[in-house]
């Protein structure tokens, strides 16, 4: 019904094949012989590196990691070949945002493998990313949009915004550990998802935990208002609520939602709607989770599910 998720669990992504959460951890990890090499990040790169050997042969370990500094120069030079950064370029002012392809809890991994990176930035080039994808081993992915901007839908007037897949494999895998001992695994698309690593989705974990534990609150009908992939929604079931409501206004998320229920080991005691909240006929629940994006007035929102809930929540 609601099964456990352990460190040595094999899941299905969305794909069909076969993932080891623990050795997906594991190949986080450096090898003995990985080497540490950091750049200083507000000097210009071309007065740091020999442009003619930065390749993707350049100090990397024998294990097949290289260190972030190294991976994330290699990338910077291409970007300023590529003329879409200054000759002058630095580290700190001028790189794309790095997100891994696998994110554990609060582990961020200085040592990167192969096809581990997704790249975002609002400047690349088709051409760019193509040499990206082509010459640097561990980017998997490169988008281009704003950091500033938010992928999905913030509203019911709003338009599905994404992120532009220009090369290679969108898919982020999150694992997120929790104060039940068990973890919550979610697979999304990162060019139709805002920026949410495992950690800061680990720490609402903790903040909805601590709601429980310190409010009388009846474990029985909650709504997850603004549900996104689901993990909050996915752990109060696995806390013992007897029927959860996933809610989404954007019907993107509802899919991605549906495929990281499954894998979550969830198979009953929930309903799916694909509404904006403010539409949802629902009353006489036990809890109402509201997550909603940075930045958004939820004054009325939060009215709202104080007239169909006896406890809100704000994440």
């Amino acid at each position: 019904m609601k099964a456990l998720l352990h460190l040595n669990d094999n899941i299905k992504t969305r794909g069909g094949f076969i993932l080891n959460i623990d050795d997906k951890i594991k190949a986080l990890e450096p090898c003995e012989k990985c080497q540490d090499i950091q750049i200083k990040k507000f000097s210009p790169l071309r007065e740091l590196i020999d442009f003619e050997i930065l390749n993707g042969e350049y100090m990397k370990c024998e294990c097949g990691k290289r260190p972030l500094d190294i991976v994330m120069s290699h990338i910077l030079k291409i970007m300023i070949e590529g003329g879409i950064v200054p000759e002058k370029a630095t580290l700190r002012r001028n790189s794309p945002v790095p997100l891994s392809g696998f994110y554990y809890s609060s582990l961020n991994p200085q040592f990167i493998g192969e096809e581990t990176l997704i790249l975002l930035h609002p400047d690349f080039t088709a051409d760019v990313a193509s040499r990206l994808i082509g010459d640097v081993p561990e980017v998997k992915c490169v988008l281009k949009g704003s950091p500033q901007s938010t992928a999905g839908q913030l509203d019911k007037t709003s338009d599905i915004n994404h992120f532009e897949i220009l090369e290679g494999d969108d898919t982020q895998i999150n694992v997120m550990r929790t104060l039940l001992g068990e973890k919550i695994v979610l697979i999304k698309n990162q060019s139709k998802h805002h920026i949410e690593v495992a950690m800061t989705t680990e720490e609402k974990l903790v903040r909805l935990h601590n709601y429980l534990n310190n409010n009388d609150v009846k474990k029985g009908i909650a709504i997850d208002g603004m549900c996104g992939l689901g993990a909050l929604g996915i752990y109060l079931l696995k806390s013992g609520f007897e029927k959860v409501i996933f809610n989404d206004i954007n019907p993107e998320m509802i899919e991605a939602l549906k495929d990281n229920i499954e894998m979550n080991g969830i198979c009953e005691g929930y309903e799916i709607s694909n509404q904006a909240f403010e539409d949802l006929e629902i009353d006489n629940v036990d809890l109402c989770v509201i997550d909603a994006f940075p930045g958004v007035d939820v004054e009325e929102i939060v009215k709202k599910a104080e007239e169909m809930a006896g406890n809100v929540v704000i994440i």
